[in-house]
């Protein structure tokens, strides 16, 4: 009967001071109380307590601050308006390491949850727990009183929930009530040896906690194996979804002591966690007993020189695993008032799957599951989705890609208006800028495409009809389909087609143009017998749709109506491939144009509307579920203006206006987005030289967005769920205006390009420093 009526002691350190942390091994006993709190000298301490640990009046605040905090999603509780980083916190070194300012942040800070503390009792002499010491807290072994003789329950008391009122030091969740069991036995703490606790006592003491409404117990005592009755306590605890946090013990031993091994026994469902101690630098402390055989219930806290204080109110560095032990206790504590629904053993799995890995990687022998990471524990973990369904959501930037119209828009530090409230794979409700996990379009790369090496040209006609190819000879080129022109396999491996197209004159008045990676647009000039200077960058306002694609086949047609000539086009293509949850999914698009052209002396006006249908994609933006993952259709109107200046000069202008509505789907209820594109041109064609100057913006989204209707709030009781409506607003801050100039001169059977351009605001992003380059470009058929 030695383990029931035994006495279960406090792991004790070399204080200078004071005492320090409980959870040693077999007959470990805690140092007798401080003659003074200025000492610098050292007291006796037992053979069996580590020389290596010491406790140490504070004299000036060393703790490093840790206020680093996640740009991921921030729990859906009510924000602190609160400046928590004060002097007090930055005192309390306990809670800066465990990066408990995340939950402060967000509003935990314990409220409402309860920490059992079973050790040698608190007395409140800086009224740092007043009113919220539980009224069911007792002496397990008397009728004393909580009053606290030795001092270690008083400052295991503080590292959990020490009050936050501007002195001394807080606890981790420093606004938790405290339910005290008093275990030690009478006049033990006032022993050369220290206190010493029955394991009866410590077992009734958890039943108390038990049956008064703990979330979790803290149990900074060591030594010999538990009895089976206590054992049998913390199991019924622990199978009640009661979290409970043993010291690991401080003898420096491979495998934690007897008394907290019970975490692996039978029935604990791994709710019990081991408390191991790391120092300031997350390398296991020289006293602190390592994970050994029980790496998966044990996790590190700092247990190397924490702050605190005893129960006659004066604060000490104290150092052992009794101290890393409240440290991850007030954390379950924050986790539980911050995510009401978790339970016990969630909160535990939590604690571990978000544990700062440290030793070898993984599960190891030495820190177990790792470091305590407070502030990681709050970010949302594995998959989400939007509140009230199923739709996935990722907390990064796999959400869907804005178009390169669309700029800088859902970039940068300010909100883009799209709030959504999304639960993790814990049932945990976040509040997520959801246009800030969009990525942006790839940044455009004129100058790279327009120089592509190893490009011939050639063509062949015969009576109405005329091809021209142009293919690469470089391996480099993407390859094209190469069916599209008939080519065979043999063909296809010595050339990478690069566009094609076959002109067709079907009588006097009429011609039609095939291509193939052609835009309709350059088939509708063509026709039209509008000459085009080789601009590398600013590029014809009508030709694109402000949008990365992949053209397919086109064909443009045009009827000289004599008044007038009327050009009908159409294309069909593809955006880039989206990888949004490892899916590789393609959008493709068609487009179609009607243009009217007339002359009227030197003037030449052309006007045109057109129809673009996206299957998958928003003016080339790629939107994931949480979106909607719809399409769109895009109307546009072009025109355009020549004025033949004399002598072969010319000047130009051109502007295409587009309204882009998005397809009702999922979360997304509609959308309008107005965008436009201009381009003044100055030119000059002979018949060896040529002359260009281009000013132009490409396309750029104008004004509006995508309408969603969002989760925008939710009840952990009821799992309810509310609804608003929102806009995604798609416009751009930055304004990308091309300015380029280029010079040919007739050479052999080609020409000589020297091209000079300046972007400013490059891809309509305003941060961007202007883009500006110069090419020179010789080619020729062959």
């Amino acid at each position: 009967m030695r383990n029931e009526f035994g006495v279960r002691l406090c792991a004790a350190t070399l204080p200078m001071i004071l005492l320090s942390g409980c959870g040693g091994g077999g007959g470990v006993s805690s140092t007798p109380a401080p003659t003074t709190s200025t000492s610098t000298g050292s007291t006796t301490t037992d053979s069996t307590t580590p020389s290596n640990v010491v406790v140490t009046a504070p004299t000036t605040n060393t703790t490093t601050t840790n206020t680093s905090t996640t740009t991921l999603p921030t729990p859906a509780t009510q924000k602190s308006s609160i400046n928590y980083d004060d002097a007090e916190y930055r005192r309390s070194n306990a809670v800066t390491s465990s990066g408990a300012i995340t939950a402060y942040q967000n509003g935990a800070t314990g409220k409402g949850v309860k920490i059992a503390v079973v050790d040698s009792g608190l007395t409140d002499t800086l009224g740092q727990f007043s009113g919220r010491i539980d009224a069911a807290s007792a002496d397990m072994v008397g009728s004393r009183g909580i009053g606290d003789e030795g001092g270690h329950g008083t400052s295991v008391a503080a590292v959990a929930a020490a009050g936050r009122n501007g002195s001394n030091i807080m606890g981790v969740a420093f606004d938790a009530s405290l339910l005290i069991a008093r275990t030690d036995s009478v006049g033990s703490c006032a022993s050369e040896k220290g206190c010493s606790h029955p394991d009866s006592a410590i077992a009734k003491g958890v039943d108390l906690a038990r049956t008064n409404g703990a979330r979790v117990i803290n149990i900074s005592l060591g030594g010999y194996a538990a009895s089976s009755t206590l054992t049998a306590a913390v199991r019924q605890a622990a199978q009640a979804g009661i979290v409970v946090v043993i010291s690991a013990g401080n003898e420096g031993a491979a495998d934690p002591d007897a008394f907290a091994q019970m975490a692996a026994a039978s029935g604990m469902n791994g709710m019990v966690i081991i408390a191991g101690s790391r120092g300031t630098d997350n390398t296991i402390s020289s006293f602190s007993n390592k994970a050994g055989s029980f790496g998966t219930v044990y996790l590190t806290a700092l247990g190397d020189g924490v702050r605190a204080f005893n129960q006659e109110g004066k604060d000490f560095y104290y150092s052992g695993t009794s101290y890393s032990a409240p440290t991850i206790a007030g954390a379950v504590a924050v986790l539980a008032q911050a995510f009401p629904t978790l339970t016990g053993r969630q909160i535990v799995d939590l604690l571990y799957a978000t544990a700062t890995d440290a030793g070898d990687a993984g599960v190891d022998a030495v820190f177990g599951r790792g470091v305590l990471n407070l502030a990681k524990a709050f970010q949302p973990q594995g998959s989400s989705s939007l509140a009230g369904g199923a739709v996935p959501v990722s907390t990064t930037s796999a959400n869907g890609r804005t178009g390169p119209a669309m700029g800088d828009a859902a970039q940068g530090g300010s909100s883009s208006g799209a709030r959504a409230v999304i639960l993790d794979s814990y049932g945990r409700a976040y509040d997520l800028d959801l246009g800030r996990t969009l990525a942006a379009s790839p940044g455009a790369r004129p100058l790279g495409n327009a120089l592509v090496g190893g490009m011939r040209s050639t063509g062949l006609s015969s009576g109405p009809i005329s091809v021209s190819i142009n293919v690469g000879a470089d391996r480099n080129f993407a390859p094209a389909d190469v069916r599209a022109l008939g080519l065979d396999q043999n063909s296809a491996r010595a050339a990478r087609m690069l566009s094609a197209r076959v002109l067709a004159r079907v009588g006097d008045r009429s011609q039609a143009l095939f291509g193939f990676r052609e835009g309709a647009a350059h088939l509708s000039a063509m026709l039209d017998g509008r000459a085009e200077l080789p601009f590398i960058v600013a590029r014809d306002a009508t030709s694109t749709f402000g949008m990365a694609n992949v053209r397919g086949p086109s064909l443009a047609l045009r009827r000289d109506l004599g008044f007038a000539g009327l050009t009908l086009a159409g294309e069909s293509g593809s955006t880039a491939p989206l990888r949004i949850a490892r899916n590789r999914n393609v959008a493709n698009f068609t487009a179609a144009s009607v243009r009217l052209d007339r002359r009227f002396g030197a003037l030449s006006l052309a006007a045109g509307v057109g129809m673009m249908r996206e299957d998958r994609s928003v003016l080339g933006a790629r939107f994931g579920a949480a979106f909607g993952g719809g399409g769109a259709s895009t109307a546009t109107i072009d025109l355009r203006g020549n004025y033949d200046l004399g002598q072969g000069w010319q000047a130009a202008i051109a502007a295409r206006q587009g309204w882009t509505m998005a397809d009702r789907a999922g979360a997304l209820s509609g959308g309008r987005i107005a965008s436009n594109a201009f381009a003044i041109d100055l030119s000059h064609f002979g018949a060896t030289r040529r002359f260009g100057l281009r000013i132009s913006q490409p396309l750029r989204v104008a004004s509006g967005g995508l309408k969603l209707n969002l989760p925008t709030s939710y009840d952990y009781v009821s799992g309810s769920v509310g609804y608003g409506r929102s806009t995604l607003n798609l416009t751009p801050k930055g304004r990308e205006i091309d300015v380029e100039a280029s010079y040919g001169l007739a050479l052999g059977n080609g020409w000589l390009d020297a091209n000079a351009f300046v972007r400013r605001q490059p891809d309509h992003f305003a941060s961007t420093t202007p883009d500006a380059g110069l090419a020179l470009r010789y080619g020729m058929g062959f």
